[in-house]
């Protein structure tokens, strides 16, 4: 009599190619909801490459869920970074084995990964000087000439939502380019219309424009910068607080 052989059961796993700002918050793709535990809807572990476990918080918005709180605590622990791709495979009930591949495609070393983060952060504090953020190639493209990237500075400003922040080096914008991961985590593409509403109750109706690959927000953006007297320095943040609805914040030059 033949023995019949057993296979181990599936499992369901899902990867994330880490871009923009992750280091709050990272998005569960969508289709991969349906397979959770209906326990794992609100918290969740997330088992690293030395076998630590991290618990974190998911939060809901809308139809999409997010890590969390705890998530900013594992994206430290294992110095994540622009570029990195981290696999997800989940036990069917709370628990995450999460692993990470670097740059270099291969499974990352994160304790040399460490040693280097910890090195260049005191030989900033010796220096007086931030270490300069890691960013994708698409985040370092320049919208335009009157734009400064704010990657490159730290702002005052931090939200569970997605966000945008530009630097004016003139006193208004003509356009703004789109992070991908924003793009995917709003689920926005070009001909969408979305509404951007100020601190003093304004409001305007802008349409995506595209640009090549790219998504961006153009034709309007000048008349705002002029109603809320924007000028050279002034951080201009979009904050996506509802499906096409975005907050405008302006931090003016010299507040920090």
């Amino acid at each position: 009599m033949a023995r019949k052989t057993e296979h181990p059961a599936r499992r369901e796993a899902f990867f994330k190619a880490l871009m923009g700002d992750f280091s709050q918050h990272l998005r569960i793709p969508s289709a991969f909801i349906k397979n959770l535990n209906r326990r794992s809807l609100h918290i969740c572990r997330l088992k690293g490459p030395s076998g630590q476990c991290w618990v974190v918080e998911l939060e809901k918005r809308g139809n999409r869920l997010f890590f969390h709180k705890g998530w900013e605590e594992f994206v430290k622990h294992h110095p994540l970074e622009v570029g990195d791709f981290l696999i997800f495979g989940y036990d069917g009930v709370s628990m995450f084995d999460v692993t990470i591949y670097g740059k270099t495609f291969c499974e990352k070393n994160v304790k040399a990964a460490k040693r280097r983060s910890d090195s260049n952060g005191i030989a900033a504090k010796r220096s007086g000087k931030l270490p300069r953020r890691s960013d994708s190639h698409a985040d370092k493209r320049r919208a335009v000439d009157d734009v400064e990237e704010t990657s490159v500075r730290p702002i005052p400003f931090q939200s569970k939502n997605s966000f945008i922040c530009r630097v004016l080096k003139a006193r208004t914008l003509y356009e703004v380019y789109i992070p991908m991961e924003v793009v995917i985590a709003e689920g926005l593409k070009a001909g969408m219309a979305i509404k951007i509403q100020d601190t003093f109750g304004m409001s305007w109706h802008l349409r995506l424009r595209a640009n090549h690959d790219r998504v961006l927000m153009r034709l309007g953006l000048s008349n705002i910068c002029k109603a809320n007297k924007t000028s050279h320095g002034d951080t201009v943040i979009f904050e996506f607080v509802k499906p096409r609805v975005v907050q405008l914040h302006i931090i003016r030059a010299g507040a920090y």
